[in-house]
């Protein structure tokens, strides 16, 4: 998603959070260790991938994929032929013909379209989304979440990535268009850059299990 505030979507998904504001506090370790997830980066030949990307590392962590694809000694799909067929497969990147990435609608249809129960959270507080982002990887389940690159005041450049820690003052997440795709930042810089001028797209989330 890239460059332009009137999207034209449909927030009639978007769901609240159920939640006080309060910073929640986990004393016992998270159900999985997922610091070793596996995730996808967008091929050279395909443009606003981080959609895909995302969609293609949730249903990889779940086990979903197709047996066609080549693989490597790992059992891992290649990268470039898997995100292709995710691109088929979700119809995916959708806005305006591709050129602005993909919408919420779409990371939920193809999410769905897998068999995983998916929701998308939007127009919550920053702390709430905290909240629900931390009791998510508490679970076990890697959460999608929509961030703004571009420079305070500059038109929107969103894409999405996969968070999969939060430990002290560090949130991690996997980044579509970075080859070491391990992104870092403090929760202030996570929380600035999850929150938009937009209050409906704001704080976009979107969860996935297994029914």
């Amino acid at each position: 998603m890239s460059g332009n505030t009137n999207f034209g979507l449909d927030f009639s998904e978007a769901k609240s959070i159920a939640s006080t504001g309060k910073p929640l506090e986990f004393t016992a370790k998270p159900k999985f260790d997922l610091r070793t997830l596996y995730a996808f980066t967008a091929p050279a030949s395909a443009q606003r991938a981080s959609g895909p990307c995302a969609i293609g590392t949730i249903l990889h962590y779940h086990e979903i994929g197709w047996n066609h694809l080549p693989k490597d000694r790992h059992g891992h799909p290649l990268n470039d032929p898997y995100i292709h067929e995710i691109m088929r497969w979700a119809e995916c990147p959708d806005l305006l013909g591709g050129s602005m990435g993909t919408s919420p609608a779409a990371m939920l249809k193809g999410l769905r379209k897998a068999g995983l129960v998916a929701n998308w959270y939007a127009g919550n507080t920053p702390q709430a989304t905290l909240n629900l982002i931390h009791g998510e990887l508490f679970e076990g389940r890697p959460v999608i979440v929509l961030i703004h690159h571009g420079p305070e005041g500059e038109p929107l450049l969103l894409e999405w990535e996969v968070v999969f820690n939060i430990e002290n003052d560090t949130v991690s997440s996997k980044q579509a268009n970075m080859v070491q795709q391990d992104k870092k930042r403090t929760i202030a810089e996570f929380t600035a850059q999850m929150t938009m001028n937009l209050q409906q797209l704001s704080c976009s989330v979107i969860t996935a299990r297994k029914d």
